[in-house]
């Protein structure tokens, strides 16, 4: 395949063959960056990937028409009767196609056009160990949440890593899932960083970068600690059986037009049917008055959750450098549960959340929140729209 450090059609590894390549890691000088620390590492690599890469290409070329579907405009999910055959799970985006397969398949169909893809990371100042890895696509806001300052001074405590990365073939998702791993091993080596081939990741994907965030997740579950969809542009890519155990966080805003697509209810209803029919250890949240892009206020929900799932998922001694690490478990009777937004009303609610012992509404379908203080930042965020 057309890419450094990536692996061929024949699972080798390859260098690049296109001319378009640049890479750079240095230690970033003071100023030149908002939070920045003078010797904070700074990574950055562009390459030129075939389109075959692109979440869009593999539905394309790989999925069964019978499976990709088309909506007809039933509120399938809304009514929770019997389902019909076109159904969100029918035409999920849980696709069973490993990266072998999917290299046979690019094999016989070709690569298609190349353009232009850029990665970029960032290692705070001092971190001898990096512990995890925020891995962001810069698909609509993943690039201002990159740079933004409350992620890296959290990074900065917690000892992680930033990654980021835009370009049509990867920035909505991508295949080979290996692709991934294979560019933090790069960035690894170059700056003299090797854990960040085995540290467990947070994944981030804005709009239709949910064909990252979940998708990715659903064939990664022993290596994400936790993954979040802002404002789906296409709620079926958060249909994810397989990454049920992982916990996930989908943030609608009131006023999108994609929450309208199909209908509100229905797109409301995916994180429900995953918590009813497999048990997803995952909640949403709506932000009331609000469009398709996330705001200022906004960002303190994703910090929380980014926050305590790490703290509930990363064991405290783990150490990449000695391999993969292996995630804490968590356990559904141990977290809270809180009442869903109410479509019909609309705006800013007063949401009850409990202990799951102790929740009185329906536990089948409301969100599972990883603890207390969690659980109190999500009621203030549905409440009031901020977090202090």
């Amino acid at each position: 395949m057309k890419k450094n450090g990536a692996r061929g059609l024949n699972g080798e590894r390859t260098e690049s063959l296109h001319p378009m390549r640049t890479l750079l890691c240095s230690l970033l000088i003071a100023g030149v960056a908002p939070a920045a620390f003078a010797a904070d590492v700074v990574y950055s690599e562009k390459l030129s990937l075939p389109e075959c890469h692109s979440i869009g290409w593999v539905r394309a070329q790989t999925v069964p028409q019978n499976e990709a579907g088309r909506w007809d405009g039933k509120l399938d999910e809304a009514k929770w009767g019997n389902p019909a055959p076109d159904q969100a799970v029918v035409r999920n985006w849980n696709w069973k196609l490993d990266d072998e397969q999917w290299r046979k398949v690019v094999a016989e169909k070709g690569e298609g056009k190349s353009e232009e893809v850029t990665f970029e990371g960032w290692i705070p100042e001092g971190v001898g160990v990096v512990k995890g890895v925020v891995a962001i696509s810069g698909h609509g806001s993943g690039t201002h949440l990159f740079v933004n300052p409350e992620l890296r001074k959290i990074a900065r405590e917690l000892n992680l890593g930033l990654f980021k990365f835009i370009g049509n073939p990867v920035q909505r998702g991508f295949w080979p899932r290996s692709l991934l791993v294979d560019q933090l091993k790069a960035m690894g080596a170059k700056c003299g960083h090797p854990e960040l081939e085995h540290a467990p990741v947070f994944l981030y994907g804005h709009s239709n970068g949910t064909g990252f965030s979940a998708v990715y997740t659903a064939g990664a579950v022993e290596r994400v600690w936790g993954w979040i969809s802002m404002r789906p542009g296409i709620t079926f890519q958060v249909y994810q059986p397989a990454a049920a155990q992982v916990p996930g966080l989908v943030i609608f805003g009131e006023e999108d037009p994609f929450l309208g697509r199909p209908a509100k209810q229905e797109n409301l209803a995916v994180v429900e049917v995953m918590r009813k029919q497999h048990g997803a250890l995952w909640n949403y949240a709506v932000e009331p008055k609000t469009g398709h892009g996330p705001g200022e206020p906004t960002w303190p929900m994703v910090f929380s959750f980014l926050r305590h799932s790490f703290a509930m998922r990363v064991p405290a001694d783990s150490d990449p450098r000695r391999g993969p690490v292996a995630l804490k478990k968590l356990d559904f009777n141990q977290g809270y549960l809180g009442a869903n937004w109410d479509l019909e009303k609309g705006g800013y609610q007063e949401l009850p959340v409990a202990p799951v012992s102790e929740f009185k509404g329906n536990a089948a379908v409301a969100s599972w929140l990883l603890n207390g203080d969690y659980a109190a930042d999500w009621r203030k965020f549905q409440a009031e729209g901020r977090i202090r």
